[in-house]
């Protein structure tokens, strides 16, 4: 397909001589034929045979007559070349396979597609156009919005982590509550939310989550949050609308992070995170002031010999003699 086909369908600017692509591939792997996609000035002089480039208006002065699309969002308007390139992209047959298992109690709406293995319990309602992928597990009350995304082997609305000690024993507190999930959401393979003790744990429209994450109950997720792989939220957290977790974040229970706020990887939040703020640090804590301990820890080493040097000139002038 020609470039200038691909601009006029996406309604994206071409600069640059007309191309023929094929397909789309990563930079670094990209050969002739290829359309391929830069969000970075890093990226501008690596070596590369790609015949075009999908890029930000503010990258394109730099390819001179390289053939190229204008876009503000490269990555996604790549994927949406791909689709017209007859590209296939990841998913699933629709609609319900012979294997899924699904309660009689439970209700789907609307072009529901359901993988092999997976289990829908009672009482369960998903909305329309959703789709389940196989070995997911979507547990009993658990209310599901329209459009949502749920990786395979996700378990939604298990029973949260509540032990009481008593007498010498962890006793089971018993969990009477359900997971809410509103529309557009997508739960990554293998994540996991527990239903709430009492009332419901809730996930915000728009909001993403990657894999292998664990969101325990009672939790409430607000809207267009992105909580990436392997965080850990514990129990009675609220997260709200348009925060950011990046990976390996752990919060403690009964903290709120605030509207807009952002947290780095691996950082530990232990208390309230204020509206559009930016953590890091284990614990964590302003971004800046954590950079500033940092910078200082790593002179520690070049400190501490400086001030073995003075004490041993202290000892020259001043020797003990007494001995």
């Amino acid at each position: 397909m020609k470039l200038s086909e691909i601009a006029q369908t996406l309604g994206l600017e071409r600069l640059g001589m007309d191309a023929d692509v094929s397909r789309v591939a990563p930079l670094e792997q990209a050969r002739s034929g290829d359309l391929s996609f830069v969000n970075d000035s890093k990226w501008l002089n690596k070596p590369n045979a790609a015949s075009a480039w999908v890029v930000r208006k503010q990258l394109a002065s730099n390819l001179l007559d390289r053939p190229c699309l204008v876009s503000d969002h490269p990555a996604l308007d790549a994927a949406r070349a791909g689709l017209l390139l007859g590209m296939t992209p990841f998913g699933m047959d629709p609609g319900i396979h012979p294997q899924a298992i699904i309660h009689p109690g439970a209700r789907l709406g609307a072009r529901v597609s359901i993988g092999a293995g997976a289990c829908i319990g009672d009482g369960c309602l998903i909305g329309d156009d959703c789709l389940i992928h196989a070995g997911a597990v979507i547990h009993r009350g658990t209310v599901m919005g329209a459009r949502c995304v749920v990786q395979a082997n996700a378990v939604i609305g298990a029973d949260g982590f509540g032990y009481e000690f008593v007498q010498g024993r962890h006793i089971k507190i018993p969990h009477f509550g359900t997971v809410t999930i509103g529309d557009d959401v997508e739960i990554g393979a293998c994540t996991t939310i527990d239903r709430a003790r009492f009332g419901a744990t809730t996930i915000g429209d728009g909001t993403k989550i990657d894999n292998l994450v664990q969101i325990a109950h009672n939790c409430q997720i607000g809207k267009n949050c992105i909580i990436v792989g392997q965080v850990g939220i514990s129990g009675s957290c609220h997260i709200k609308d348009f925060a950011v977790l990046a990976g390996q974040v752990g919060v403690v229970p009964h903290v709120t992070i605030g509207q807009g706020a952002r947290i780095a990887a691996s950082t530990g939040v232990a208390e309230d995170v204020p509206d559009g703020a930016t953590w890091s640090g284990w614990w964590g804590q302003n971004h800046r002031d954590n950079k500033i301990q940092i910078v200082m820890m790593r002179k520690l080493p070049e400190l501490l010999k400086k001030i073995r040097a003075i004490i041993d000139r202290e000892e020259v002038r001043s020797p003990d003699v007494s001995k």
